[in-house]
């Protein structure tokens, strides 16, 4: 019911249509180019526009509309939301060069290489999501099939979601690119699932089991798949793999029928894709062609160009260590942010969580008999720093001052109930060889102010600085460094 409630509230919004979801505050939307619907958006508060920008800006595909470069020109501020680390790609030209590529390019040699397996009475799998390139390489096969007059195939999708995403692609005709939008004014239906529907040769699935379950008429089979959903790749590959070895002789020496099958991959999640090379390929011949859709540095650098109004301008990390000694050229300033680590918390073990976090999850689960919780409080996220305040933890610490008390529950990232009752027996040195001794790499560090007390930790996943001068207070580069830190101090603070 909560899932049916949240969703009546969204509301279909046309790009460039201004909606005001409180007063005073003006948001509208404009293509991003990568799919059907979209869209970057801009919020406008007094006549300032922020611009936050998605990472699949630069990816054009065949049929939304063509990607808006006002959302760059009207802004005064630009937030770029994601984009690849420079570290983890390839070469800086080769990066570029695969960038720069025409993403429809990539889609006509997924399309040549299906054709041609159909041509041969073959089969086809396709893994990708139901949307955006799928959608395009979808349409094309169906109109080329029918341009060579081939025997039209069976297209098949294994989704819960893919006939709700063809569906929604034409909501709104201003979503289209031009040559849609003209069609839209002619009786015929501008895509090919209508018409493949009515000759029944368009079927969804929600699963495999559900496949099992459903006639489909004689032909080829094109079947879509979603990446994740790996059992239904594996059950296709094995199966048409052992149709293969068992077709008839004619068939095997000529490549055709039975012996004839394709699978093609676009998803630019390259480790996750490569993962499917490596355990397809074993047995069968895979085709895999990554469409990226994901902004590098370069399309970042060559977007500001366009950015004439702008005057700040925010960007990961990565990419602003790429273009921060460069910021003199430009008449606004950058700025960088980090993505939070996803950290997987097991209750089992004492580390993940705090102490009388955890106490209260068992409390509830306890009581109410189910494997769930919910623990109440304020989140704080700024600049680094990381604190869950939850009521148990606000009780202030016997041997704290006030004054001390109140700098830690604004600066640190400790909880208040962790800390020791005497600060003032601690030193850098003492701290840091009782850290090192349950196997933490810390290191008492030479602050610039002599008053300073510094200790700098570095675990796997980050860094946290802990300065000792009155109320101690932590600085964490992550979630994971955190929760760390807190059981290492946890655990030398009661021992001592």
């Amino acid at each position: 019911r909560d899932i049916i409630a949240a969703m009546e509230k969204i509301t279909d919004v046309r790009h460039n249509e201004v909606i005001s979801p409180v007063p005073f505050v003006q948001v509208y939307t404009r293509s991003s180019g990568y799919s059907i619907g979209s869209a970057n958006w801009t919020v406008e508060y007094k006549n300032h526009r922020t611009a936050f920008v998605s990472t699949s800006t630069f990816a054009t595909c065949l049929h939304p509309q063509e990607w808006d470069p006002k959302v760059l020109s009207d802004a005064q501020a630009i937030v770029f939301c994601d984009a690849v680390d420079p570290a983890n790609s390839e070469d800086d030209e080769v990066g570029a060069a695969r960038a720069n590529a025409q993403v429809h390019q990539r889609i006509n040699q997924l399309c040549s290489t299906a054709i041609s397996t159909l041509k041969q009475r073959g089969r086809v799998l396709l893994i990708g999501e139901p949307y955006g390139v799928t959608q395009d390489v979808f349409q094309l096969v169906a109109e080329h099939t029918q341009a060579l007059n081939l025997p039209l195939p069976q297209f098949i999708f294994v989704s819960p979601v893919a006939e709700r995403t063809l569906q929604y692609g034409n909501i709104m005709g201003e979503w289209l690119c031009e040559s849609k939008q003209a069609l839209l004014y002619l009786p015929e239906y501008p895509f090919a699932d209508k018409d493949l529907r009515q000759k029944n040769h368009l079927h969804f699935v929600h699963s495999l089991a559900d496949l099992a379950t459903k006639t489909i008429p004689q032909g080829n089979w094109f079947v879509v798949v979603p990446p994740h959903d790996t059992a239904t790749i594996d059950f296709f590959a094995r199966r048409w793999k052992q149709d293969a070895q068992r077709c008839s002789s004619a068939e095997m020496a000529s490549g055709t029928g039975m012996a004839r099958y394709s699978i093609l991959m676009h998803d630019d999640d390259v480790a996750r894709s490569q993962s499917l090379v490596n355990r397809l390929s074993v047995s069968s011949e895979i085709t895999f062609v990554p469409i990226s859709r994901r902004f590098t540095y370069r399309n970042i650098e060559q977007s500001l160009a366009s950015a004439i109004n702008a005057q700040h301008v925010l960007m990961p990390s990565s990419i602003y260590a790429r273009l921060a000694a460069g910021a003199s050229r430009y008449e606004f300033k950058l700025f960088e942010f980090s993505h939070l680590q996803a950290t997987t918390v097991d209750l089992s073990a004492d580390r993940h969580l705090p102490l009388n976090i955890q106490k209260e999850m068992t409390h509830q689960i306890k009581s109410s008999g189910k494997q769930c919780a919910v623990v109440t409080g304020q989140l704080s996220l700024a600049a680094g720093k990381i604190r869950l305040e939850y009521p148990g933890e606000l009780a202030p610490a016997q041997a704290l001052d006030t004054a001390a008390a109140s700098e830690s529950s604004v600066r640190s990232a400790v909880p208040v109930s962790s800390l020791p009752h005497d600060l003032s027996m601690w030193t850098p040195e003492r701290l840091a060889d009782e850290l090192s001794e349950i196997g933490i790499n810390a290191t008492a560090a030479a602050p610039s102010d002599p008053l300073d007390k510094l200790v700098r930790i570095v675990v796997p996943g980050g860094s946290a600085t802990i300065r000792m001068r009155g109320g101690w207070s932590v600085d964490c580069s992550s979630v994971s460094t955190q929760w760390t830190v807190m059981d290492s101090l946890r655990r030398v603070l009661k021992c001592a």
